[in-house]
C-alpha cells in the first residue's frame, strides 16, 4: 500500500491533464493520468485507458488504482470536451456529446469514488471548469451549460460531503495556451444566419488561446489546492484581466456586463 498520496486525474493525454499528471508525480504523488485513447508515453505518472462515458471502464479503472494502491486521496476531473456553435443550429448529438463528458462524466466519476473516500472519512475532489461556468459565452452556449452545471454540482457536493471529511473545489481556467482547437466540436453551416459574428467569434477565442497562460500554471495551482488542509469553493487561473471580467460579473448590473460582453465580442441588438 502507498503511503504517498494517491491521486487520479482524467483527460491526461495533453493539455492541462497532461500537465497536471507530470507536476503532481514529479512533485511525488503517485498519479494515475487517464485517456480514452493509449498514450504514446505516460512519462511519470502511470497510464490507464479510461471513457468517463462509460460506467464499466470507469469502475474498472477505480478498481485498478484500488488494488494497487488501497485507496484514491485525490480525484480531478479534467476530461472535457469545447464546442462552437449557435444553440439554434447546434445538433443534438453534440449538444448530447458535451453534455456526457464534461457533466455526466464527472458525476460518473464522483459517484464511483466518492464511497470510498466516504468510508475512508477523508477525500479530495477537484472539477477542472472553466470561465465559461461564471459566464454564458455567445456561440459556446452547450459548453458554458455543462461548466454551469459543474459549479452547481461542485458547490452542493462541498456541503454534502463536509461531515465524512470529503472536500470539492472548482479551478476555473481562463484562456490557456493549450491544442483545445483539437478537442473541440465545431458546427458552423456554410450559410448561417450567425455569420460573419460566429466565425469572427471563432477566431477571437482561437487568438485569446494561442495567446493564454502557460497550462503549467494550472498545474501548479492544483498542486497548491491539493497541499492546503481545507480547499477553497473555487479558484480562477487566468490572466488579470480575465480575472478581473470574474469579478465584474458578480458585481456589475446583468445588463451592464452582457453589455460589455457582446461588445468584445462584436455582437449588436437589432434597432
Amino acid at each position: 500500500m502507498s503511503e504517498k498520496q494517491v491521486v487520479l486525474v482524467t483527460g491526461a493525454s495533453t493539455g492541462i491533464g497532461e500537465s497536471i499528471a507530470t507536476h503532481l508525480a514529479d512533485k511525488g504523488f503517485v498519479v494515475y493520468g487517464t485517456s480514452r485513447r493509449q498514450m504514446a508515453e505516460a512519462g511519470t505518472f502511470r497510464w490507464i485507458q479510461l471513457d468517463v462515458n462509460n460506467m464499466t471502464s470507469i469502475q474498472e479503472c477505480i478498481k485498478m488504482v484500488l488494488d494497487n494502491e488501497g485507496r484514491i486521496d485525490v480525484l480531478i476531473n479534467n476530461a472535457g470536451l469545447g464546442m462552437v456553435s449557435a444553440l439554434e443550429e447546434a445538433p443534438y448529438e453534440n449538444i448530447q456529446q458535451v453534455m456526457d463528458t464534461n457533466f455526466f462524466g464527472v458525476v460518473r466519476m464522483i459517484k464511483t469514488v466518492l464511497p470510498h473516500m466516504r468510508r475512508a472519512g477523508k477525500g479530495k475532489i477537484i472539477n477542472i471548469s472553466s470561465m465559461a461556468g461564471q459566464m454564458g459565452l455567445p456561440f459556446r452556449s452547450i459548453y458554458s451549460a455543462s461548466k454551469f452545471a459543474l459549479e452547481g454540482l461542485t458547490e452542493a457536493l462541498r456541503q454534502e460531503g463536509a461531515k465524512f471529511g470529503v472536500q470539492a473545489c472548482t479551478v476555473l481556467p481562463g484562456s490557456i495556451n493549450t491544442d483545445i482547437a483539437g478537442n473541440r466540436v465545431s458546427h458552423v453551416p456554410d450559410k448561417s444566419p450567425y455569420n460573419p459574428e460566429i466565425d469572427e467569434a471563432h477566431i477571437l477565442m482561437n487568438e485569446e488561446v494561442r495567446k493564454g497562460i502557460d497550462r503549467l500554471q494550472v498545474a501548479h495551482k492544483v498542486a497548491d489546492i491539493i497541499s492546503r488542509d481545507t480547499m477553497p469553493s473555487k479558484v480562477v487561473v487566468a490572466k488579470p484581466f480575465q480575472q478581473l471580467v470574474v469579478r465584474l460579473k458578480r458585481y456589475l448590473p446583468a445588463s451592464l456586463f452582457e453589455k460589455m460582453m457582446m461588445n468584445h465580442y462584436g455582437l449588436k441588438r437589432k434597432v
